[in-house]
């Protein structure tokens, strides 16, 4: 069984040239990773989140997030509208993180293969 694929991308140029290259029907899995997260902050993915959900109404975009080992980042980002959620913790932590993701309707650490726009040639 194949992996899904998610595609990590670093500015908005490149969601916008991947959602071009993709249909209507299709699921695109956009991959946030935790340096964007921690330097723009919660309130970035928020307006990023909300601008394409009006702006690309017809596709069905899903945010899969990086949190690192950032266990108070995880639980703030859990209450955005976001689908999947990667986090670095031991099992305790892991075990109390996902009860509240699951009230959120969020998967945690999900299998999926990442592919970087930015370094796909054309």
């Amino acid at each position: 069984m194949s992996k899904k694929k998610c595609y990590a991308i670093n500015t908005y140029l490149q969601f916008e040239k991947l959602i071009g290259e993709k249909s209507n029907k299709e699921i695109v899995i956009i991959y946030i990773k935790n340096y964007l997260i921690e330097g723009l902050g919660i309130d970035w993915l928020k307006t990023f989140i909300n601008f394409n959900k009006t702006n690309y109404k017809n596709f069905n975009i899903k945010y899969y997030v990086d949190c690192g080992t950032d266990y108070g980042l995880s639980i703030l980002i859990l209450r955005e509208n976001i689908d999947y959620l990667k986090l670095k913790t031991n099992k305790i932590i892991l075990k109390k993180i996902n009860q509240i993701a699951k009230k959120n309707k969020v998967l945690l650490n999900p299998d999926f293969d990442v592919v970087d726009i930015s370094k796909i040639k054309k």
